[in-house]
């Protein structure tokens, strides 16, 4: 007899040792909901407080961003003078900043790191808002502050985020009144416009996308359809009206300063762009105008004149081979498994991102033929998210397929991985065996997408993370802010340019660097002429050595930086191989002063004499 009642007591113990652990984890997870996004902020402070001043790469897009704020502060204007490859916004904000700290490569990186910040927050933000789950929510939200893409590039990842969040806010999820659903559309066109002005590419696909859902959101918000069409018209004219009315102060400061044709023609190239479906074109902003150089200051002045240029000097024809794709097959044929993973994350997305689109594309449809609106609203919302993040594809797939550019695209790819992931299992779970499939389907490839990208680009310092601290532990001290921890060899690299380049040329004096490295121009406080401060095997025009002659002829730089290394990663994007006649004319007429690394200075004077 004494044994039932035992066995019933243990048994509601037991039931009640569940019952309180489920309720202690549905209040972590309603704490984390509420209070999260305080941990990811603590997360991001703590993070990137570690590595903030570590590392400096010389061909770094920080030193482009550093170098044409300089300029721009200097009077130059954008565009017109000054390539800028990307529109206005991308460089203002240095400016801005450095018209209150002065030139800063430490507040530059603070600058930057305070952008991958607000990433991780709209993640978090984003999921909080759709899924109510706050252990997903902070989950997703610390992989992307702990992979926040490369550094100086961060604009991209967080107008993905950015336009995802205000986007879903705007058109999918229902507000508490009529006024707020307006508002949060508005807010949505001001993130587009913003957009706009840093990538005008990303400014159209993004308008794309908020029109699609402009027509969407009457069929999926409650209440009557031709009320909501109304309602959704007048919001997305607004929303379009204030992207156009960011724009205003921008155009007529450009208008005053003279650039406006220049301000204007990027918008019109695009337009042309994908209106003929030139895809394959070059990103960025309009091209430079026939004959246009910076002009030279005062400080520019050069003592001698260098040699002149040969008009008559042969040209060779250049291989043009750009940075390839790892093939597919890598995926399984490479023998170092990390290796495979790379080739794996470039590829994966191609198939992901369609079977994904395909899967809720055909639930969306079912849903509003059923009138299923909550169903619906979660289809869209996953929908919207693929497609706002699907904006950054091209930029790493077919220009650039190289760890730095992938963990732009895959920041925000992780939140819609995140919500394809969440709504499978929402919505799917009591779908029977078709349903199943379609769970186990879409975890197992959002986890495999994702695990093979944390586990490649994590170590990796050029997907922005603390790797950049490894081994980092002696600082190089330069010109314009530069305090940086850096390895014993970088040190000596690094500083044995800067002693030559600051004690062998004067203020004011032209460094150029081939093919890349602004980062020099930087730190030794020394002007580049050059209008594109780029050039590679696949940019350069089929004139480039005459006219870099003539412009050595012109400008006479008191040194040459010349940097061997494969900047596609082949042979032929070797300087000394694409510009063979150029790199000799330069050994032949300017001296070697040091071999640094890679780096190869050619001084234009004599050996100065030591007083």
């Amino acid at each position: 007899m004494t044994g039932a009642p035992q066995s019933m007591w243990t048994k509601l113990a037991s039931r009640i040792g569940r019952l309180d652990a489920r309720s202690a984890a549905v209040a972590a997870d309603a704490w984390l909901v509420r209070h999260g996004w305080l941990l990811v902020l603590a997360l991001a402070i703590l993070y990137y407080a570690q590595y903030y001043r570590s590392g400096m790469n010389l061909s770094g897009e920080g030193g482009t961003a550093a170098v044409i704020a300089l300029r721009l502060l200097e009077g130059q204007r954008p565009i017109a003078d000054t390539f800028l490859g990307y529109n206005v916004m991308w460089f203002y904000p240095v400016v801005w900043l450095f018209k209150v700290v002065g030139p800063s490569y430490v507040a530059l990186r603070i600058f930057f790191f305070a952008i991958c910040t607000c990433s991780g927050l709209l993640a978090f933000f984003t999921l909080r808002r759709a899924t109510r789950l706050g252990v997903l929510s902070v989950g997703v939200a610390a992989l992307v502050v702990l992979i926040p893409g490369m550094i100086f590039r961060n604009y991209m990842p967080f107008l993905g985020l950015l336009n995802i969040y205000l986007l879903l806010q705007a058109y999918v999820f229902q507000q508490k009144s009529v006024g707020r659903q307006i508002l949060w559309m508005v807010s949505a066109g001001l993130g587009v416009g913003l957009t706009y002005l840093i990538r005008v590419d990303l400014g159209l696909f993004f308008t794309i996308i908020m029109l699609g859902l402009g027509i969407l959101a009457p069929v999926i918000l409650p209440g009557k359809v031709l009320r909501l069409v109304g309602l959704s018209s007048l919001g997305t004219v607004l929303a379009l009206a204030a992207a156009v009315l960011l724009h205003l102060p921008v155009y007529l400061d450009a208008r005053t300063r003279g650039f406006d044709q220049q301000f204007v023609g990027q918008y019109l190239s695009w337009f042309h762009l994908v209106r003929t479906g030139l895809f394959s074109a070059t990103t960025g902003a309009s091209d430079a105008p026939a004959g246009v150089a910076p002009a030279p200051g005062d400080g520019g002045a050069v003592s001698e004149p260098a040699p002149e240029a040969r008009p008559d000097a042969p040209e060779r024809a250049i291989d043009r081979s750009s940075l390839q794709r790892p093939a597919m097959s890598d995926a399984w044929t490479l023998p170092v498994f990390y290796d495979r993973a790379f080739a794996a994350i470039i590829h994966l997305p191609v198939l992901v991102a369609p079977l994904f689109v395909g899967i809720f594309s055909v639930t969306f449809l079912s849903a509003l033929l059923r009138r299923q609106r909550e169903a619906s609203v979660d289809y869209l919302t996953v929908l919207t998210a693929l497609g706002c993040s699907l904006t950054l594809f091209p930029q790493y797939y077919f220009f650039r397929p190289d760890t730095p550019h992938l963990s732009e695209f895959m920041a925000p790819f992780l939140v819609a991985l995140a919500l394809a992931g969440w709504c499978a299992v929402r919505r799917f779970r009591a779908a029977g065996a078709v349903g199943l499939v379609v769970i186990v389907l879409v975890l197992s490839l959002s986890i495999l997408d994702a695990g093979l990208y944390v586990y490649h680009s994590f170590p990796k310092e050029s997907a922005g993370t603390i790797a950049a601290k490894n081994k980092r532990r002696y600082e190089f001290v330069a010109e314009n802010g530069v305090r940086v921890w850096l390895k014993k060899k970088e040190l000596a690299e690094m500083q044995g340019v800067y002693d030559l380049l600051r004690t062998r040329t004067k203020p004011g004096e032209y460094i150029v660097c081939y093919p890349y490295a602004p980062t020099i121009n930087f730190f030794a406080n020394r002007p580049s002429y050059e209008y594109n401060l780029y050039i590679d095997n696949a940019t350069a025009g089929a004139d480039f050595h005459q006219e870099t002659l003539a412009e050595l002829a012109k400008y006479a730089p008191a040194a040459i930086v010349i940097d061997n290394r494969e900047i596609n990663k082949n042979d032929a994007s070797q300087f000394s191989q694409w510009a063979a006649d150029t790199y000799e004319y330069i050994r032949t007429h300017y001296h070697l002063g040091g071999t640094f690394g890679r780096q190869e200075v050619y001084l234009r004077d004599a050996p100065a004499k030591l007083p």
